[in-house]
């Protein structure tokens, strides 16, 4: 079971980073819905750079509003609230970046992380992060809300499907929730200084990250289109573009994407 990060501590550590406010509670139905609430409360703009963090989410939500519940102690939910200023256009990357930071805070334990587009965090070709940002309107040009799910010491009877794991299934050891929470904070920190000047660099990061680049995918575009090609990059704009066979080219800004095997083609 993991035990929740000290908020005082996390404070501390985080002190020269953007997250001037970190608060974690024993429970909450979404640390998300806690923070968009909060910013429809108060201005925006003070709400930014707040944390919410939990290791006991019970209403959680992913893409395409799915359900994400996972039982006390298995995971850890955080969210963090970023200022947007004028550029709403670009809040696409910030997921994308979210996944970037998850991923090199993975590395620190010693497991090499890879993200299946646009940014469900894998080890091993298993997810064990997943991730939702939602958006803020205020007259100082709002805030994203980045929330990031990660299951921490899941066991194996705990997973909700076969093609999921978990940080202490993958170690073999238990997790420091504290440690794992702090990097992932101050991972995100350092990869928003880059937003929205260096999209360039942000993009390189990603790609390098992404293991979606160069598989055949299965891309289930808006309509329920079904395309099957080979995912060839993802653009400026975090977009993944897919190749068919016929030389196509698909450019998806939202749909899901499968990984497919040879035998599957």
């Amino acid at each position: 079971m993991s035990f929740a990060p000290d908020a005082a501590v996390l404070a501390d550590r985080l002190s020269d980073t953007r997250w001037h406010t970190v608060e974690v509670v024993g429970s909450t139905a979404s640390t998300n819905a806690d923070l968009m609430s909060l910013a429809a409360a108060e201005d925006t703009d003070v709400v930014a750079g707040s944390v919410r963090i939990t290791t006991d989410q019970t209403g959680g939500r992913g893409r395409h509003g799915r359900a994400w519940t996972a039982p006390a102690g298995s995971s850890v939910a955080i969210s963090a609230a970023v200022a947007v200023g004028r550029y709403a256009d670009r809040l696409g990357w910030m997921s994308l970046l979210a996944g970037v930071a998850v991923a090199r805070a993975v590395d620190a334990l010693g497991l090499r992380a890879v993200l299946k587009w646009p940014n469900d965090v894998l080890i091993d070709g298993k997810k064990v992060c997943g991730i939702l940002s939602e958006y803020a309107p205020g007259p100082d040009g709002g805030v994203a809300v980045i929330g990031i799910g990660i299951n921490t010491d899941m066991t194996e009877d705990q997973l909700p499907v076969p093609t999921a794991t978990s940080l202490g299934i993958a170690t073999g050891a238990p997790v420091d929730v504290h440690t794992v929470t702090g990097n992932v904070l101050a991972e995100l920190d350092a990869l928003l200084y880059g937003w929205p000047d260096d999209i360039v660099a942000l993009a390189a990061a990603y790609r390098d990250r992404c293991d979606t680049i160069g598989r055949r995918v299965r891309l289930v575009a808006p309509g329920d289109r079904d395309v099957i090609g080979t995912a060839v990059d993802v653009d400026s704009d975090g977009r993944v573009i897919v190749e068919t066979s016929a030389g196509e080219r698909i450019v998806a800004t939202a749909g899901d994407v499968t990984h497919l095997r040879v035998a599957e083609d």
